[in-house]
């Protein structure tokens, strides 16, 4: 029995020791083994984030140092996902009404247009009419509220509120790669809309027609009525055109005939229209490559001093002799240069050549100034002081020979970015005129902070002069208020006799027009500048 005891005292003894000695080694396996499970999770979270899915949840759920670790990583993968949201926000909304921008437009033709079974859809192109005139006005701030309100109107006009209307992004505002399954409205550029129709969005005429309807009843904003109206151009897939370029092109060519015609109007793609397309396309293609084969050759529209009539400048105008066309009016090839985006490239072409030529002038011993007209899509150009400098240098011109025009509208765009480039223009010594003045709505207390050196006023306000004595009037208040604010006085568009006598009783510096003379070849310039230099009165001479 003892012995029995004794064995009995040994295994208890035995176990106790066994299990004071295992006891700390499976609690040290099992919590081992839990923070390897732990570390694994981390792991496999960061391999996904390092792979580009910051949607997979980091499951540790531990107090220890590993928990606070994937804790760190659940904050770093929020903010990614804030951050791409904000990214793919800006990149495809635009800023001003919250729509879609013209890159999602394109992306989702795209996906209609190469989607199995999808056998039509169509595309309105909608511009607001009369828009500008009420930016110009009111401003800016009126401008945005204004197109805020459109889109809202033309969302109701198409059946949907604004928030039920179709984004085709994901919630992390990608884009979806698959077609719209409903009405798609985003904002193009500037007052242009476009809205992308599936079948099942309903007739399109109909719609386009109710957006007119919704757009005549006037806006109040701001305590100001202001009225927009809207001239929509309708394109359909695959009948009008089989790829996205091709689609808005024809629907924005369509828009354009809408305008021509009267405004506040739908215009379908027609036979007509489709060969316009067509045909315009293919001068936009010899334009392309007459600017790169250096094709484009200017003509110079003399400017005269008062009252003596001496040549003392010129207004470079681009010309362009196509090889089987003939010539081109800048009337065609200019808008389609801009249309086209080719506007930087040709202004850029057309000021070289203009002070290539004035460096040939000072060659022969005459001094003549050049006036050379800068797009807007050249003028927003950071590097536009520097480029223009670049070419002075490159001749040997000195900036005060050449003279920058920008229209009156492009002064009042953007103030501040336009009254930033002005100085540094005539900081680097070049002048500016504001051309077309009058045929914007300028704001003259802004205008009269902008560093211009000439006034050029447009031939709308001449035209009759000679015949109602409140046009001469205007003429004379526009001219003495630029008169006191520093600036030269420039007239152009003067054609006959009886508007320049008119003209005469006002203070001005300079004229232009038929009447004086028409674009001459760059040759025919010296002989000019000599002959009014030469002759008492050009005008009733006829040599001019």
């Amino acid at each position: 029995m003892q012995v029995i005891e004794t064995g009995l005292a040994g295994w208890k003894l035995t176990l106790s020791i066994g299990l004071s000695v295992l006891m700390p080694a499976l609690i040290t396996f099992l919590a081992a083994k839990k923070l390897t499970s732990q570390i694994l999770a981390l792991r496999r979270s960061t391999e996904a984030l390092v792979a580009g899915d910051f949607n997979t949840p980091v499951n540790v759920d531990c107090a220890c140092e590993v928990g606070g670790l994937a804790d760190s990583f659940s904050k770093m993968a929020k903010r990614l996902n804030n951050n791409i949201l904000r990214m793919n926000v800006l990149a495809y909304a635009d800023d001003v009404t919250g729509l879609p921008n013209r890159a999602v437009v394109f992306h989702l033709l795209d996906q209609l247009a190469k989607t199995p079974g999808i056998a039509s859809f169509s595309v309105l192109f909608i511009d607001l009419d009369g828009f500008k005139r009420i930016n110009d006005m009111h401003g800016h701030e009126v401008g945005d509220e204004l197109l805020r309100r459109s889109s809202g109107r033309i969302a109701e006009a198409l059946g949907k509120r604004l928030e039920d209307l179709e984004t085709c992004m994901t919630t992390m505002g990608e884009l979806c790669n698959e077609p719209p399954r409903d009405t798609v409205l985003a904002r193009f550029s500037g007052d242009e809309f476009v809205a992308l129709l599936p079948q099942s969005s309903g007739n399109a005429e109909e719609l386009a027609a109710a957006i007119l309807t919704s757009l005549e009843q006037p806006f109040e904003i701001d305590g100001a009525e202001v009225h927009v109206g809207a001239s929509i151009g309708l394109a359909r897939y695959p009948k009008d055109a089989n790829t996205p370029e091709d689609l808005l092109n024809m629907a924005d060519l369509a828009m354009y005939e809408a305008k021509r015609t009267g405004r506040g109007r739908v215009v379908c793609v027609t036979s007509v229209l489709r060969s316009q397309w067509q045909d315009r396309r293919d001068v936009e293609n010899a334009l392309r490559h007459a600017i790169e084969n250096d094709e484009i050759c200017l003509a110079f529209q003399p400017r005269f001093a008062t009252p003596d009539l001496t040549c003392n400048a010129v207004e470079a105008l681009a010309r362009w002799n196509h090889p089987t066309r003939g010539p081109i009016s800048p009337a065609i090839f200019i808008p389609i240069a801009e249309q086209a985006g080719l506007m930087p490239l040709l202004g850029a072409v057309v000021f070289e050549q203009a002070v290539r030529q004035c460096r040939a002038w000072q060659d022969q011993g005459h001094s003549i100034s050049v006036s050379v007209n800068v797009s807007p899509a050249e003028f927003t150009d950071p590097n536009l002081v520097r480029r223009l400098l670049g070419v002075l240098e490159k001749y040997e011109v000195h900036p005060d020979l050449i003279e920058v025009e920008i229209t009156e509208t492009m002064a009042m765009g953007d103030f501040e970015t336009t009254q930033e480039q002005m100085m540094a223009l005539r900081q680097a010594g070049l002048k500016i005129a504001i051309d077309d003045f009058g045929t914007g709505y300028s704001n003259l207390s802004q205008l009269s902070r902008l560093p211009y050196t000439s006034m050029k006023l447009d031939r709308s306000l001449v035209i009759d002069v000679s015949s109602r004595p409140r046009s001469l009037e205007i003429v004379r208040a526009v001219a003495a208020m630029a008169k006191t604010l520093g600036h030269t006085i420039i007239i152009e568009g003067i054609e006959t006799r009886e508007q320049y006598e008119a003209l005469s009783t006002i203070s001005i510096d300079e004229v232009q027009g038929f009447l004086f003379s028409n674009p001459l070849q760059p040759d025919a310039i010296p002989a000019l500048v000599t002959l009014s230099k030469a002759t008492t009165s050009p005008l009733q001479t006829g040599t001019v």
